[in-house]
């Protein structure tokens, strides 16, 4: 039973009452962003099912859930950065990822610039997978919708893929939506 003492008086010279404080509350935020996370997925199915308006495929669903999980995940860091009172800390990880996030964003603009014309055609629906379109001077079906290109069957065939970004700048012809 001494030892056990002695663990404790000995622990105690090294973690302070205040340490315990921000590691337990730094416990709860932890649980909290999880438990956050793992419940957006059916709000924002719930959302989306109760929405007409809002139509969300299967990818901008996937895409939009994960964003708020990375921003969830973003804001419990900070939370637990200012806890520990590391403000240094927190501002040279907010300009560091300000930074890292130009520097990805600028290399791969066409990618971004893409993604989110697939998510605005995913939500805008102008058109459907097996409508019969005209796509940048293209004509053809629709064959997939994917959240960097679209695919489209020629008449004679050929599959091409157009980048997204191209079709949200260009006019869309949609023949199986007539009136």
């Amino acid at each position: 039973m001494n030892s056990l003492h002695d663990f404790f008086n000995y622990a105690e010279e090294f973690i302070s009452v205040e340490l315990l404080e921000q590691i337990m509350l730094s416990v709860i935020v932890i649980i909290v962003a999880i438990i956050s996370v793992r419940s957006i997925k059916p709000v924002i199915r719930q959302l989306d099912d109760k929405i007409d308006a809002v139509d969300l495929s299967k990818h901008s669903y996937k895409l939009f859930t994960k964003a708020i999980g990375y921003l969830i995940y973003g804001i419990a860091i900070v939370i637990i950065l200012s806890i520990f009172g590391l403000s240094e800390a927190l501002y040279m990880f907010l300009t560091g990822g300000a930074i890292l996030g130009f520097a990805i964003g600028y290399a791969s603009k066409d990618i971004v610039s893409n993604t989110l014309s697939g998510i605005i055609i995913a939500v805008d629906r102008p058109f459907r997978i097996g409508d019969d379109v005209e796509l940048v001077g293209i004509r053809g079906i629709v064959n997939e919708i994917a959240l960097r290109t679209t695919k489209i069957k020629t008449g004679d065939g050929v599959m091409v893929e157009i980048p997204n970004s191209l079709i949200i700048s260009k006019p869309v012809k949609n023949f199986s939506k007539k009136g």
